[in-house]
Protein backbone atom coordinates (compact mmCIF):
# COMPACT_ATOMS: atom_id res chain seq x y z
CA UNK A 1 0.00 0.00 0.00
CA UNK A 2 0.91 3.74 -0.89
CA UNK A 3 2.18 5.32 2.23
CA UNK A 4 0.85 9.33 2.85
CA UNK A 5 2.12 11.83 0.07
CA UNK A 6 2.84 8.43 -2.41
CA UNK A 7 0.76 8.09 -5.16
CA UNK A 8 0.46 4.25 -6.87
CA UNK A 9 1.67 4.24 -10.62
CA UNK A 10 0.28 2.21 -12.76
CA UNK A 11 0.98 0.87 -15.92
CA UNK A 12 -0.60 4.18 -17.62
CA UNK A 13 2.08 6.96 -15.02
CA UNK A 14 5.00 4.35 -15.84
CA UNK A 15 4.31 4.93 -19.36
CA UNK A 16 3.61 8.90 -19.73
CA UNK A 17 6.58 9.86 -21.57
CA UNK A 18 5.82 7.13 -24.39
CA UNK A 19 4.38 8.74 -26.98
CA UNK A 20 1.70 6.87 -29.66
CA UNK A 21 0.90 7.52 -33.29
CA UNK A 22 -1.29 6.79 -35.73
CA UNK A 23 -0.67 6.13 -39.31
CA UNK A 24 -2.86 5.88 -41.97
CA UNK A 25 -3.26 3.13 -44.91
CA UNK A 26 -0.64 2.80 -47.19
CA UNK A 27 1.36 5.53 -44.86
CA UNK A 28 5.33 4.83 -44.40
CA UNK A 29 6.71 4.81 -40.72
CA UNK A 30 9.85 3.96 -41.96
CA UNK A 31 12.08 3.86 -44.82
CA UNK A 32 14.73 1.63 -46.18
CA UNK A 33 18.54 3.29 -45.60
CA UNK A 34 17.24 6.08 -43.64
CA UNK A 35 19.25 6.39 -40.32
CA UNK A 36 16.91 5.01 -37.15
CA UNK A 37 15.88 6.59 -34.03
CA UNK A 38 13.01 4.94 -32.81
CA UNK A 39 10.97 1.33 -32.92
CA UNK A 40 7.69 0.79 -33.05
CA UNK A 41 5.09 -1.48 -31.79
CA UNK A 42 1.81 -2.23 -32.72
CA UNK A 43 -0.87 -1.36 -30.67
CA UNK A 44 -3.60 -2.06 -33.49
CA UNK A 45 -3.78 -2.44 -36.87
CA UNK A 46 -1.04 -4.04 -38.99
CA UNK A 47 2.02 -2.38 -40.57
CA UNK A 48 3.64 -4.42 -43.92
CA UNK A 49 7.83 -4.33 -43.68
CA UNK A 50 9.27 -4.17 -47.58
CA UNK A 51 12.57 -4.05 -49.40
CA UNK A 52 13.27 -2.50 -52.24
CA UNK A 53 15.03 -4.88 -55.09
CA UNK A 54 15.85 -3.84 -58.74
CA UNK A 55 12.09 -4.28 -59.81
CA UNK A 56 9.69 -2.92 -57.05
CA UNK A 57 9.42 -3.68 -53.94
CA UNK A 58 9.26 -6.83 -51.98
CA UNK A 59 6.77 -7.38 -48.91
CA UNK A 60 8.98 -9.26 -46.27
CA UNK A 61 6.25 -9.61 -43.54
CA UNK A 62 2.42 -8.41 -42.34
CA UNK A 63 3.19 -7.80 -38.56
CA UNK A 64 0.18 -7.58 -36.16
CA UNK A 65 -0.56 -5.85 -32.43
CA UNK A 66 2.13 -6.53 -30.21
CA UNK A 67 4.89 -7.27 -32.84
CA UNK A 68 7.31 -4.60 -32.51
CA UNK A 69 10.33 -3.28 -35.46
CA UNK A 70 12.51 -0.69 -36.07
CA UNK A 71 14.41 -1.99 -33.27
CA UNK A 72 17.62 -3.11 -35.56
CA UNK A 73 19.05 0.26 -36.57
CA UNK A 74 18.80 0.21 -32.49
CA UNK A 75 20.62 -1.91 -31.24
CA UNK A 76 23.51 -1.35 -34.18
CA UNK A 77 23.11 2.17 -35.16
CA UNK A 78 23.01 0.94 -38.36
CA UNK A 79 20.76 2.49 -41.43
CA UNK A 80 17.14 0.72 -41.34
CA UNK A 81 17.42 -2.53 -43.24
CA UNK A 82 13.53 -2.11 -44.81
CA UNK A 83 10.60 0.07 -44.91
CA UNK A 84 7.12 -0.06 -43.20
CA UNK A 85 4.27 1.09 -44.22
CA UNK A 86 0.76 1.13 -42.44
CA UNK A 87 -1.76 -1.66 -44.31
CA UNK A 88 -5.69 -1.97 -44.14
CA UNK A 89 -6.40 1.05 -42.47
CA UNK A 90 -5.19 3.06 -39.53
CA UNK A 91 -1.88 1.64 -37.51
CA UNK A 92 -1.82 2.65 -33.79
CA UNK A 93 1.86 2.72 -32.79
CA UNK A 94 3.49 3.15 -29.76
CA UNK A 95 7.17 4.74 -30.33
CA UNK A 96 10.16 3.74 -28.48
CA UNK A 97 12.83 6.22 -28.72
CA UNK A 98 16.42 5.10 -28.92
CA UNK A 99 16.84 6.62 -25.69
CA UNK A 100 14.22 4.35 -23.99
CA UNK A 101 15.96 1.33 -25.86
CA UNK A 102 19.49 1.91 -24.81
CA UNK A 103 18.19 2.12 -20.90
CA UNK A 104 16.37 -0.86 -21.08
CA UNK A 105 19.28 -2.22 -23.04
CA UNK A 106 21.61 -0.96 -20.45
CA UNK A 107 19.68 -3.34 -17.78
CA UNK A 108 20.69 -6.36 -19.30
CA UNK A 109 23.84 -8.12 -18.11
CA UNK A 110 26.80 -8.25 -20.56
CA UNK A 111 26.35 -11.84 -22.04
CA UNK A 112 22.84 -10.87 -23.12
CA UNK A 113 23.89 -7.74 -24.68
CA UNK A 114 26.27 -9.18 -26.71
CA UNK A 115 23.96 -12.30 -27.75
CA UNK A 116 21.66 -9.82 -28.49
CA UNK A 117 24.35 -7.88 -31.06
CA UNK A 118 25.51 -11.28 -32.40
CA UNK A 119 22.25 -11.89 -33.69
CA UNK A 120 21.95 -8.31 -35.04
CA UNK A 121 24.99 -8.35 -37.21
CA UNK A 122 23.92 -12.17 -38.39
CA UNK A 123 20.86 -10.49 -39.48
CA UNK A 124 21.77 -7.79 -41.30
CA UNK A 125 24.85 -10.00 -42.96
CA UNK A 126 22.12 -12.60 -43.96
CA UNK A 127 19.61 -9.92 -45.68
CA UNK A 128 22.82 -8.47 -47.60
CA UNK A 129 23.30 -11.82 -49.20
CA UNK A 130 19.32 -12.30 -49.90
Amino acid sequence: MASAGQERRGPEARNADVKRREFMHNQFIIWEGKVGDQAFIIMEGKVEILKTTEEDQKILAVLDQGAMFGEMALIDNEQRMASARALEGPATLLVVTRERFQKKLAGLDPFTRGLIKILADNVRNLSCKG
